[in-house]
């Protein structure tokens, strides 16, 4: 009489190799979509720069400087409202919003990430613009840099 072995199945090296590759693909997977994710939240940042230095060219315009003072009833830390991107941000989810260094010339607007959305604390996306001249009818240029990812 012979035993008939049954060979229905899977033993248990087959299923710890499926398991090791699906961990290994795992690995490699989860931190490109965690960079994917941070790439997308940072088009907030951008889109809302991009909102404030066009109010800041408008402004410039009107008053020959991005100095908030230059505006009648304006002071220092006005930016933001005389630049009209108050909404944009106010509404931001992902990234605070700070101008600085506004005069005559340029102004600066730095972005930092909300750790509690998921961005690194340090995160910058910064926007130098300079070089402005009232007197030769020039707004000058500005530069994105991003630190800190």
């Amino acid at each position: 009489m012979s035993m008939l072995r049954n060979s229905k199945g899977f033993t248990l090296v087959e299923l710890m190799v499926v398991v090791i590759i699906v961990l290994v693909l795992a690995g490699i997977a989860v931190p490109v979509y965690i960079h994917y994710i941070q790439e997308g939240k940072k088009t907030e940042a951008y889109a809302v720069i991009d909102s404030m230095v066009s109010g800041a060219l408008v402004y410039f315009q009107k008053h020959n400087s991005f100095d908030p003072t230059a505006a009648a009833g304006g002071s220092a830390g006005d930016e933001i409202d005389l630049w009209l991107a108050r909404d944009d941000e106010q509404n931001a989810i992902y990234f605070t919003y700070v101008v600085s260094g506004a005069d005559a010339a340029g102004f600066v607007i730095t972005a930092t990430g909300v750790a509690a959305e998921g961005l690194p604390g340090t995160g910058e996306i910064i926007w130098t613009h300079s070089g402005a001249s009232a007197s030769a009818g020039n707004a000058g240029v500005g530069v994105f840099t991003e630190t800190g990812w």
